[in-house]
């Protein structure tokens, strides 16, 4: 028991294309969700994909901000990231957050 009792896994966080297959997959240990999580997927994504690539996150008008502020915010602004929300969070947030950030 207390061999495994540092992998304390509180979740999982991953990425799929639109066909729903999933692409990478992160444990989340221990320190629930953080903006580390996303970032390392952005990270590897911008490392295998080319320019004009999107990304849809249910909080990705508050994390472009996130992600314009870290060291991969350069290189999103390169490879012209962009940053989406889905079709419903204008309910959960506000609706011209929705109108902006939704493809």
């Amino acid at each position: 028991k207390r061999m495994f009792s540092m992998f304390h896994e509180t979740g999982i966080f991953i990425a799929s294309c639109h066909h729903r297959f999933v692409l990478l997959a992160y444990n989340m240990v221990k320190s629930c969700e953080l903006a580390k999580y996303p970032l390392a997927v952005i990270s590897k994504l911008m490392s295998v994909y080319s320019k004009n690539g999107g990304c849809a996150y249910d909080i990705g008008c508050a994390f472009s901000t996130t992600l314009r502020n870290s060291s991969l915010g350069p290189q999103s602004e390169d490879l012209k990231l962009r940053m989406m929300v889905g079709a419903f969070h204008g309910h959960a947030h506000n609706r011209m957050c929705q109108l902006n950030w939704h493809p």
